[in-house]
């Protein structure tokens, strides 16, 4: 969505989860429509980012771009698609109907929490906590919401409710189990007591 300063202030970035370094010769970016192509060049450094501009360096100015591109992402949304030098897509996110996250108005990016999942789980993805994201480096840290936190101590609390429930009934079937046995040996008794 761009920055305050401008709407052309957009930028993309891509993070490298392996070990290894990776050559981008040969690797585009790009909509599915084909109205945004970016041929990439350069390389990600291994657990590293990779910071793609539009149009010039301004759009971050205190952190220098790896590489310029040309075009535009509009906030109804994009269906991108990253392919590796052999045309295979390497990972893909499809917003055509609208972007998971993020906010035009407070200018939060949308960040993805967990880079292994495809990034097509619109579950897998969440608004910046600080406007403008966090350009070159880790993601907004994960937070729990409220209701998760809620929800874990309903459980707790259900789980405590339980234990105590499970006591009782086994104290009191104990109980009835031992009167059962003496009312059985009262019985026998007084039998073996008529019989003498």
């Amino acid at each position: 969505m761009g920055t305050e300063t401008s709407y052309s202030d957009e930028w993309i970035e891509l993070y490298n989860p392996s070990d290894s370094s990776v050559s981008l010769k040969g690797w585009i970016l790009k909509s599915k429509d084909e109205k945004l192509k970016i041929e990439l060049f350069g390389t990600i450094g291994a657990n590293s980012y990779f910071l793609l501009e539009r149009t010039d360096d301004a759009a971050i100015p205190e952190i220098k771009a790896d590489q310029i591109y040309k075009g535009g992402l509009n906030n109804q949304g994009k269906h991108l698609m990253l392919l590796n030098n052999f045309g295979e897509t390497v990972d893909e996110i499809d917003c055509f109907l609208g972007w998971f996250s993020g906010s035009n108005e407070t200018k939060k990016t949308m960040e993805r929490i967990e880079p292994l999942i495809n990034g097509s789980d619109s579950t897998n993805w969440k608004k910046s906590q600080e406007s403008g994201g966090t350009p070159r480096a880790e993601n907004s840290p994960k937070k729990e919401n409220k209701e998760n936190k809620e929800l874990k101590t309903i459980s707790k609390t259900s789980d405590s409710s339980n234990f105590f429930f499970t006591l009782i009934i086994g104290f009191a079937i104990s109980l009835f189990i031992s009167m059962l046995i003496l009312v059985i040996w009262l019985k026998i008794k007084q039998k073996k007591d008529k019989i003498q």
